[in-house]
Protein backbone atom coordinates (compact mmCIF):
# COMPACT_ATOMS: atom_id res chain seq x y z
CA UNK A 1 0.00 0.00 0.00
CA UNK A 2 1.56 3.70 -0.42
CA UNK A 3 0.42 6.03 1.32
CA UNK A 4 -0.91 9.77 -0.45
CA UNK A 5 -1.72 13.01 0.67
CA UNK A 6 -4.75 15.14 -0.33
CA UNK A 7 -4.54 18.60 0.22
CA UNK A 8 -2.69 18.52 3.40
CA UNK A 9 -5.99 17.33 4.93
CA UNK A 10 -6.37 13.74 4.22
CA UNK A 11 -4.02 10.50 3.51
CA UNK A 12 -5.08 7.39 1.59
CA UNK A 13 -3.48 4.41 1.36
CA UNK A 14 -3.41 2.90 -2.40
CA UNK A 15 -2.62 -0.29 -4.06
CA UNK A 16 0.45 0.04 -4.93
CA UNK A 17 -0.57 -0.75 -8.33
CA UNK A 18 -1.60 2.95 -8.53
CA UNK A 19 1.03 5.48 -9.36
CA UNK A 20 1.13 8.56 -8.83
CA UNK A 21 0.24 11.20 -11.61
CA UNK A 22 2.36 14.29 -12.55
CA UNK A 23 0.87 17.89 -12.76
CA UNK A 24 1.18 17.85 -16.28
CA UNK A 25 -1.53 14.42 -16.14
CA UNK A 26 -3.63 16.22 -14.44
CA UNK A 27 -4.16 19.14 -16.39
CA UNK A 28 -4.37 17.01 -19.16
CA UNK A 29 -7.52 15.49 -17.02
CA UNK A 30 -9.11 19.10 -16.58
CA UNK A 31 -8.49 20.24 -20.52
CA UNK A 32 -12.44 19.79 -21.36
CA UNK A 33 -13.42 22.89 -18.58
CA UNK A 34 -14.06 20.56 -16.11
CA UNK A 35 -12.77 21.16 -12.42
CA UNK A 36 -8.99 20.20 -11.90
CA UNK A 37 -7.31 17.61 -10.77
CA UNK A 38 -5.64 18.18 -7.81
CA UNK A 39 -4.61 14.77 -6.94
CA UNK A 40 -4.41 11.54 -9.27
CA UNK A 41 -3.35 8.37 -9.90
CA UNK A 42 -4.08 5.58 -11.90
CA UNK A 43 -3.53 1.44 -12.92
CA UNK A 44 -2.76 1.77 -16.77
CA UNK A 45 -2.38 -2.30 -17.06
CA UNK A 46 -5.84 -2.44 -15.46
CA UNK A 47 -7.23 0.60 -16.75
CA UNK A 48 -8.39 2.37 -13.53
CA UNK A 49 -8.12 5.94 -12.44
CA UNK A 50 -8.05 7.42 -9.16
CA UNK A 51 -8.64 11.38 -8.93
CA UNK A 52 -9.15 13.98 -5.88
CA UNK A 53 -10.59 17.48 -6.22
CA UNK A 54 -11.77 20.14 -3.76
CA UNK A 55 -13.02 23.17 -3.54
CA UNK A 56 -13.51 25.83 -0.64
CA UNK A 57 -16.77 27.57 -0.36
CA UNK A 58 -17.49 30.98 1.52
CA UNK A 59 -18.02 30.37 5.02
CA UNK A 60 -22.38 31.11 4.88
CA UNK A 61 -23.03 28.74 2.42
CA UNK A 62 -20.68 25.87 3.32
CA UNK A 63 -22.59 26.38 6.73
CA UNK A 64 -25.88 26.16 5.25
CA UNK A 65 -25.44 23.24 2.40
CA UNK A 66 -25.55 19.63 3.87
CA UNK A 67 -23.48 16.81 2.35
CA UNK A 68 -26.97 15.05 1.02
CA UNK A 69 -27.41 18.32 -0.93
CA UNK A 70 -24.29 18.69 -2.40
CA UNK A 71 -24.12 14.71 -3.91
CA UNK A 72 -27.61 15.62 -5.54
CA UNK A 73 -26.03 18.72 -6.68
CA UNK A 74 -22.85 17.86 -8.13
CA UNK A 75 -24.77 14.65 -9.66
CA UNK A 76 -26.83 16.96 -11.77
CA UNK A 77 -23.93 18.47 -13.01
CA UNK A 78 -22.13 14.89 -13.83
CA UNK A 79 -25.53 14.10 -15.76
CA UNK A 80 -25.62 17.66 -17.65
CA UNK A 81 -21.70 16.98 -18.38
CA UNK A 82 -22.10 13.76 -19.68
CA UNK A 83 -25.50 13.16 -21.55
CA UNK A 84 -24.27 12.98 -24.65
CA UNK A 85 -22.38 10.13 -23.63
CA UNK A 86 -25.05 7.66 -22.41
CA UNK A 87 -24.79 8.99 -19.39
CA UNK A 88 -26.79 6.61 -16.60
CA UNK A 89 -27.29 6.79 -13.20
CA UNK A 90 -26.78 3.67 -10.93
CA UNK A 91 -27.45 5.15 -7.76
CA UNK A 92 -26.38 6.70 -4.65
CA UNK A 93 -24.77 5.70 -1.46
CA UNK A 94 -23.30 6.81 1.88
CA UNK A 95 -20.28 5.71 3.77
CA UNK A 96 -18.09 5.78 6.71
CA UNK A 97 -14.65 7.20 5.35
CA UNK A 98 -12.11 7.06 8.55
CA UNK A 99 -13.77 9.48 10.91
CA UNK A 100 -15.60 11.71 8.60
CA UNK A 101 -19.02 10.41 6.10
CA UNK A 102 -18.86 10.50 2.80
CA UNK A 103 -22.00 10.81 0.39
CA UNK A 104 -21.45 9.48 -3.34
CA UNK A 105 -22.92 8.35 -5.94
CA UNK A 106 -22.20 5.64 -9.13
CA UNK A 107 -22.86 5.84 -12.98
CA UNK A 108 -21.96 4.72 -16.10
CA UNK A 109 -21.02 6.46 -19.04
CA UNK A 110 -19.71 5.95 -22.74
CA UNK A 111 -16.12 6.69 -24.19
CA UNK A 112 -16.12 5.79 -27.52
CA UNK A 113 -16.67 2.23 -28.13
CA UNK A 114 -16.09 1.71 -24.26
CA UNK A 115 -18.25 1.58 -21.26
CA UNK A 116 -17.05 3.36 -17.92
CA UNK A 117 -17.94 2.87 -14.39
CA UNK A 118 -17.62 5.60 -11.96
CA UNK A 119 -17.78 5.72 -8.42
CA UNK A 120 -17.94 9.53 -6.93
CA UNK A 121 -17.47 10.25 -2.97
CA UNK A 122 -18.16 13.57 -1.88
CA UNK A 123 -16.95 14.94 1.50
CA UNK A 124 -17.53 18.21 3.28
CA UNK A 125 -15.19 19.60 5.61
CA UNK A 126 -15.17 23.11 6.95
CA UNK A 127 -15.85 25.28 3.86
CA UNK A 128 -13.52 22.53 1.97
CA UNK A 129 -15.93 19.79 0.06
CA UNK A 130 -13.52 16.96 -1.47
CA UNK A 131 -15.01 15.13 -4.54
CA UNK A 132 -12.85 11.73 -4.51
CA UNK A 133 -13.68 9.54 -7.93
CA UNK A 134 -12.67 6.32 -9.26
CA UNK A 135 -13.09 5.40 -13.04
CA UNK A 136 -12.90 2.12 -14.69
CA UNK A 137 -14.13 0.09 -17.17
CA UNK A 138 -17.67 -1.43 -17.18
CA UNK A 139 -16.64 -4.87 -16.64
CA UNK A 140 -14.26 -4.16 -13.68
CA UNK A 141 -16.59 -2.33 -12.03
CA UNK A 142 -17.50 -4.41 -9.09
CA UNK A 143 -13.52 -5.40 -8.16
CA UNK A 144 -13.00 -1.28 -8.90
CA UNK A 145 -15.72 -0.46 -6.36
CA UNK A 146 -14.51 -3.19 -3.91
CA UNK A 147 -11.19 -1.50 -3.92
CA UNK A 148 -11.77 2.38 -3.62
CA UNK A 149 -14.62 1.54 -0.83
CA UNK A 150 -11.66 0.05 1.38
CA UNK A 151 -9.22 3.01 0.50
CA UNK A 152 -12.31 5.36 1.48
CA UNK A 153 -13.06 3.56 4.49
CA UNK A 154 -9.24 4.00 5.40
CA UNK A 155 -9.19 7.75 4.67
CA UNK A 156 -7.38 9.25 7.78
CA UNK A 157 -7.00 13.02 8.92
CA UNK A 158 -3.91 14.66 9.55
Amino acid sequence: MNQQKINDTFTLEIPDSLAPMSSRELEELSRNGGDPCRWGAWDRENHVMMTALWKDYPALLARLADLKAIAKRNEQLTRKAYEKHDYRLLGFDTLQAGETKAMGYRYTYRAGDIQQAVTCWLIKDGRTVYALMCNGREENSAADQAMFRGVMEGLRRL
